[in-house]
């Protein structure tokens, strides 16, 4: 604030006194124990006083002067009435905090994590204390249950949008962008990588904020590669190229069965993903599961164990039974029974944690099919949405808008990335300047930022779950219809026919009976 200062000009004083008078210095009063100031700035007076003849008649001079100011100065106003002694205002209470419950389904030590990266949200504000409920199975049905009795929790975390898309249809949850103000949608819609907000839109209302979100890469043993003739830093460039190097990389045993695997890729949605491939139409009313590009891609897979051997591939895995990607130093990664693996950035974590002392790796990027000069990828998002009934949206909001980095400390964001190492990727590539987030999760994973980061924000066409009431039923029909095709039991064309028609007449019954 400026400093303002002012001073009276004696000279303006209009009465009929004379000027000499108002001049009287302070140096001309001086006498023994005249007032001066004490160590505690307040003025003293001394007990006893001893004043010459001389001071006397000086003193008395200016009293003269004194009374004489006094009666050419205007007359003072009447006093004013002794003011109502004041009662004291009670000071208001200190608003207590909002206790929202948070509901996941992680369990175990990923409950710890995320009640850990929870608390670091409570500490870095004092609104809102975000308590975590663990939910392990059934998630969707409990909410709808938890809905329908009144009781739903204030926010939650679902694992694929495609549970959003489905509770949405069923009418069970806020749209997000109806719940925060203009400016705090705006903030949170700009912070995010379009196509990442584009993954919670359904029927034209935002109802899903991814937390993080999947993106691929291959990771290679290069110890085995380089045993079997392939330089680990000349990745493949297509598709094709890469099942070419898996052929190179597989070791078989004395009886011709497979040893070390030298890689396999068959979920259907990261090869659609790859492949262009589509769910449903623009418009979500029409499925379109033997689209062109998902033929060429079941047929990309089906040739590859029809090659190999669709039996030696499943004895291969049988052989696997309790050893999946999170087993710690089972991984059959780590242990030398996989040459490669297609995966996401979470397997960092596991490397930190498991991988032996003399253990060497490279990431790949996962290319796409040969002569395709657009890059495709398939993500679901693990994240947030708020059930109808919520106790208090706005403060979920506030947990959302912090927990997706786009408002609050970053640091806590961050947070998400250190506590499980690079777990994903971010819903915003500006977390890619944030210092923390460069040094502790850029700079701890190699390869994170040259080819998962990439994946992620500079792909050209992007695939999600559909976006159908019957999302989840479609998926597993497709999955199931897929694996007969692997095996042998059934041709692509047929089987992706079979999944168009199925899944179109259970939309269609569905949305008929929703009216």
């Amino acid at each position: 604030m400026q400093e303002v200062s002012g001073a009276f000009n004696r000279d303006g004083i209009a009465c009929g006194c004379r000027r000499s008078l108002l001049n009287v210095g302070p140096s001309s009063l001086r006498a023994e124990g005249f007032p001066g100031t004490s160590n505690k700035g307040e003025y003293t007076m001394s007990a006893t006083q001893t004043v010459s003849r001389r001071e006397f008649l000086k003193l008395a001079a200016l009293g003269a002067a004194g009374a004489a100011l006094a009666a050419c100065a205007p007359a003072p106003p009447p006093a004013a009435a002794p003011a109502l002694e004041a009662k004291p205002v009670p000071a208001a209470p200190a608003k207590a905090p909002i206790k929202l419950d948070v509901w996941t389904g992680w369990t175990e030590d990923a409950a710890k994590n995320i009640e850990k990266i929870l608390d670091g949200y409570n500490q870095s504000q004092n609104r809102v204390v975000a308590q975590h409920v663990v939910v392990p199975e059934a998630m969707t049905q409990k909410l709808l249950a938890a809905i329908a009795a009144g009781s739903p929790p204030g926010t939650a975390v679902i694992f694929g949008a495609n549970i959003a898309y489905q509770l949405a249809a069923q009418k069970a949850l806020l749209a997000l962008d109806e719940i925060g103000k203009p400016d705090q949608v705006k903030v949170l819609k700009d912070w995010m990588a379009p196509p990442i907000w584009e993954l919670g839109m359904y029927e034209g209302k935002y109802y899903y904020a991814s937390m993080w979100n999947q993106c691929w890469g291959v990771f290679v043993n290069t110890k085995i590669a380089k045993q079997q003739g392939v330089d680990p830093a000349k990745p493949p460039q297509s598709l094709q190229e890469l099942d070419a190097v898996w052929e190179k990389l597989t070791i078989y045993d004395k009886n011709n069965n497979i040893d070390v695997l030298g890689g396999d890729l068959t979920w259907a949605a990261m090869v659609m993903g790859r492949f262009l491939g589509q769910y449903v139409s623009t418009d979500g009313r029409k499925i379109t599961a033997n689209h062109v590009n998902n033929v060429k891609a079941l047929d990309w897979v089906a040739n590859r164990w029809k090659r190999v051997g669709a039996k030696k591939m499943q004895d291969f895995y049988a052989s696997l039974q309790g050893r999946g990607e999170r087993s710690a130093g089972m991984d059959p990664f780590l242990s030398g029974l996989r040459a490669t693996v297609v995966t996401g950035p979470w397997h960092f974590n596991t490397l930190r944690n498991f991988k032996p002392k003399d253990f060497e790796f490279t990431v790949w990027p996962l290319p796409g099919p040969a002569g395709e000069t657009k890059k495709g990828m398939y993500t679901y998002g693990d994240g947030w949405i708020i059930t109808k009934g919520s106790p208090d949206p706005a403060a979920a909001w506030d947990i959302i808008s912090a927990m997706t980095g786009a408002t609050g400390n970053r640091d806590v964001y961050t947070s998400l990335f250190t506590t499980w190492l690079c777990v994903n990727g971010p819903v915003s590539k500006q977390m890619m300047d944030w210092p923390k987030f460069k040094t502790e999760v850029i700079g701890a994973c190699p390869g994170y930022q040259e080819i998962f980061l990439p994946d992620l924000f500079q792909s050209d066409y992007y695939l999600y779950p559909p976006k159908i009431p019957t999302s989840d039923s479609y998926l597993s029909l497709m999955n199931t219809e897929w694996e007969k095709v692997r095996l042998g039991q059934k041709g692509t064309q047929e089987a992706l026919d079979f999944v168009t028609t199925q899944a179109q007449k259970e939309l269609d019954d569905w949305r008929s009976k929703a009216g």
